[in-house]
C-alpha cells in the first residue's frame, strides 16, 4: 500500500509541473560529493541555438547556487555536468541562450529531483521543491505560485501524505509561512517544534532550536543552549557562525587581519570551502575599495561571486544617493561603478541573463549620478534615461532624471515631460518645483500653475494614504517603548506635537550604515525644530548587553549624534511590517504616518512640508 501511495504521490506532482521537454539524471542515480550529468530533452520542433546553456539552481535552508553550464549535443539530446552541494534536492533549470530564455518549460521551470531512493527521501526532495519556488521566480525568471495561502497549502497536501515531514527540519519553512499570517499561532508551532528540534538532541536539530530562538523573549535560554551546543560540538556548524559573526563585528578590519582570520578559521574547522572563504574575500574587497586599490580589488572577481553587485553597493553608498551630496575620492568612485556596468555586460553577454534588467536599472543608476557630479551631464542623462525606458525608475529616480533632463534638453521637452508624469498621477516637490520655475521663465499663467499644484498635492496625499492603509490597515503610528543608549525607556507617543522619523537599521546592514552620513546631516539640520529622529536598531544578533556595546561603540566612534532605540525582541520590526532595512518611517505632528521607504530621498521636502 506504502508503494502506491508513494507512486501516486510522485505522479501527482509530476503532473503539477508536467513537462514536454525533460531534464533528468543521465544514470538515473545521484552521486553524492561527486559532478553529475543531466540529460535534456528540447520539447519537440523547439530549436535550440549552438550556445545555448544550462541555467541550473539549487536552494537549502542556508545555501544556494545559481550557475550557468554548457551542453553538449548527443543526437537530438543534450547533456550538461555540474556539481552541487551534498545536501542539494532539486534541480530548478532552463535553458537559456544568449538573447532569451530559449526553454522555461512554460515558464514552470524543470524540476530534476535527485534524492527519491525512498519515500522519505522523495517526501524530503518534493518539500524542498515547493521552498525553492521563490528562487525559481527570482533567478530563472519562473512564474511559479508563491501565493503564501497556495505555498501553505501545497505543504499541507504533502504533510498529508507524509506526517512525518512536520518534524523534519526544513518543516520551519512553512511555519515561518504560517507565522507571517498568523503571528501568536505561529509563535505557538515555532515554540512547539523548537521543543521537538531539542528533544531530538542532535547538533542539526540543536542548531536549528536555537536559530528558531533567536530574538525570543527568554534570551538567557538561548545563550544556555548555545553555550552546550558549542561545547558539544567546539567545530561545528554553530561555532563556524559565532566564529563569523564575531569576523562581521571587528571594527575597522585591514587586509592583515583579514587574512589571520581567514587562516585561524581554515585551521580550526578544516573548512576552506570556495563558500566559506568569499566571506572573507567580500571583506577583503570592501577594504581594497575603501583604500582605493583598484588592481588588487580586480584580482578578487575570480573568487567572488557577483562582485559587480560588491562594486555597485560601493558605488551606491559612496554616492550620497541624491544630487547634491560630495563625493570623497569621486573619480575612483565613479571607476568602482564603471567596473560593476562592465562586468554585468559581460555575464549578460555569455548567456541570456533574466535579472539583467533588474541590475541594470540599479547599476546604471548608480553610475548616472555619478557621471552628473563629474559634470558629464549628457552622458549621465543617457543612463538615467535607459533606466526610464526599462520601467527602473523609482521617486527619486524620477526626480534625478528630471533634473538631468533640464541640463541637456530645451524647456519645453522638460515641460512636457512633467506635464506627462502628473497626467499619470506622479509628482514630487522636486518636480513642482521645476515646473514653477518654466512658468515664471515662460511668463506662463501662474493661476494655471497654482491649480495644478493643488491638484496634484490632494491626489498625493490620496495615493499616499491609500497605499499606506493597504500595508497598515490605518495611518495611526503604532505606539512603542524602547530602551534607548542611556537605558531609558523612550516612548513613541511622548513626542506628539514633533515630527518622527523612525530609522530602522543593525550594525550588520552596509545599505543602513552607508545612509548614516546623510541622515546625519538630517538630524543635524533639523536640531533644536520639532523634529525627532529614532534610529531603531533591530535585528542584531548576540545577547543584550553585547549588542549594546557593540552598537554604542559603533554610533560613539562615528561620532554619530542619534538617538538609538534597542528592539530587542523585534516587536516594532514586526508592527511596522518591515520586510528589509535600511526602512524609514516619518510620522506627523498628531501620530499619522507620513510615508514608508526604503530611502531617504524625499524625507527632508516631507519634514520642511510639516513644518510651514
Amino acid at each position: 500500500m506504502k508503494k502506491t501511495i508513494l507512486l501516486l504521490l510522485f505522479a501527482i506532482f509530476n503532473t503539477a509541473f508536467s513537462q514536454s521537454g525533460k531534464i533528468y539524471l543521465k544514470n538515473n542515480k545521484f552521486n553524492v560529493g561527486k559532478s553529475n550529468t543531466y540529460i535534456y530533452e528540447p520539447p519537440q520542433g523547439l530549436v535550440i541555438e549552438d550556445n545555448a546553456k544550462a541555467n541550473v539552481l539549487y536552494a537549502i535552508s542556508d545555501d544556494f547556487s545559481n550557475d550557468l553550464v554548457s551542453l553538449k549535443k548527443d543526437g537530438k539530446r543534450y547533456e550538461f555536468t555540474t556539481k552541487v552541494s551534498d545536501s542539494a534536492r532539486v534541480l530548478m533549470v532552463t535553458i537559456n541562450d544568449l538573447h532569451k530564455i530559449a526553454d522555461s518549460n512554460k515558464d514552470q521551470g524543470y524540476s530534476v529531483l535527485l534524492k527519491t531512493q525512498n519515500d522519505i527521501e522523495l517526501g524530503k526532495s518534493l518539500m524542498n521543491q515547493i521552498f525553492m519556488r521563490n528562487y525559481g521566480n527570482h533567478f530563472l525568471n519562473l512564474k511559479l505560485d508563491t501565493k503564501k495561502e497556495n505555498v501553505i497549502a501545497a505543504y499541507d497536501a504533502l504533510f498529508a501524505k507524509y506526517p512525518k515531514l512536520r518534524e523534519d527540519k526544513d518543516a520551519v519553512n512553512y511555519l515561518y509561512l504560517k507565522k507571517s499570517l498568523n503571528a501568536e499561532q505561529g509563535q505557538k508551532d515555532l515554540t512547539a517544534f523548537t521543543s521537538k528540534c531539542i528533544e531530538k538532541n542532535t547538533e542539526e536539530y540543536l542548531t536549528l532550536a536555537y536559530n528558531i530562538s533567536q530574538g525570543s523573549s527568554k534570551p538567557e535560554e538561548t545563550e544556555k543552549l548555545g553555550k552546550e551546543i558549542s561545547a558539544r560540538y567546539p567545530t561545528g556548524k554553530l561555532e563556524k557562525m559565532f566564529f563569523m559573526r564575531s569576523f562581521y563585528d571587528q571594527p575597522n578590519k585591514t587586509e592583515a587581519s583579514i587574512m589571520e582570520s581567514m587562516k585561524t578559521y581554515n585551521a580550526k574547522f578544516k573548512d576552506i570551502s570556495a563558500e566559506s572563504s568569499r566571506t572573507f574575500y567580500r571583506a577583503l574587497l570592501t577594504v581594497y575599495l575603501e583604500n582605493g586599490q583598484y588592481e588588487k580589488a580586480i584580482a578578487l572577481e575570480p573568487y567572488l561571486k557577483n562582485a559587480s553587485d560588491l562594486y555597485n553597493d560601493f558605488a551606491w553608498g559612496k554616492s550620497g544617493g541624491d544630487l547634491t551630496t560630495p563625493v570623497k575620492d569621486l573619480d575612483f568612485v565613479v571607476k568602482v561603478s564603471e567596473r560593476a556596468m562592465y562586468l554585468l555586460e559581460q555575464r549578460n553577454k555569455e548567456s541570456y541573463y533574466p535579472a539583467y534588467k533588474e541590475s541594470f536599472n540599479m547599476f546604471a543608476d548608480t553610475y548616472a549620478l555619478l557621471l552628473y557630479k563629474q559634470g558629464k551631464y549628457e552622458e549621465a542623462f543617457k543612463y538615467q534615461s535607459a533606466v526610464k525606458e526599462n520601467n527602473g525608475l523609482d521617486s527619486g529616480g524620477k526626480d534625478r532624471y528630471l533634473t538631468m533632463m533640464d541640463k541637456v534638453k530645451s524647456k519645453d521637452e522638460v515641460k512636457a515631460y512633467i506635464d506627462d508624469e502628473i497626467s499619470k498621477g506622479n509628482t514630487s516637490s522636486v518636480f513642482l518645483a521645476k515646473l514653477k520655475e518654466i512658468y515664471i521663465e515662460k511668463k506662463l499663467p501662474l493661476a494655471e500653475f497654482n491649480a495644478i499644484e493643488q491638484k496634484t498635492d490632494v491626489l498625493a496625499k490620496e495615493n499616499k494614504s491609500k497605499d499606506l492603509i493597504e500595508r497598515f490597515g490605518s495611518t495611526n503610528a503604532i505606539d512603542f517603548t524602547l530602551k534607548n543608549l542611556d537605558g531609558k525607556e523612550t516612548k513613541l507617543s511622548d513626542y506628539k506635537g514633533k515630527v518622527v522619523v523612525l530609522d530602522f537599521w543593525a550594525t550588520w546592514c552596509g545599505p543602513c550604515k552607508a545612509s548614516f552620513p546623510k541622515m546625519q546631516n538630517l538630524v543635524t539640520k533639523y536640531k533644536g525644530k520639532d523634529v525627532a529622529f529614532l534610529f531603531v536598531n533591530t535585528w542584531e544578533n548576540g545577547k543584550e548587553e553585547d549588542i549594546f556595546k557593540k552598537v554604542s561603540a559603533y554610533i560613539t566612534d562615528k561620532k554619530f549624534d542619534f538617538n538609538v532605540v534597542f528592539d530587542s525582541k523585534t516587536e516594532v520590526v514586526t508592527s511596522y511590517k518591515v520586510n528589509g532595512i535600511p526602512t524609514r518611517v516619518v510620522i506627523d505632528k498628531n501620530g499619522t504616518i507620513l510615508a514608508y521607504d526604503y530611502s531617504n530621498t524625499d524625507i527632508a521636502a516631507i519634514i520642511d512640508e510639516q513644518l510651514k
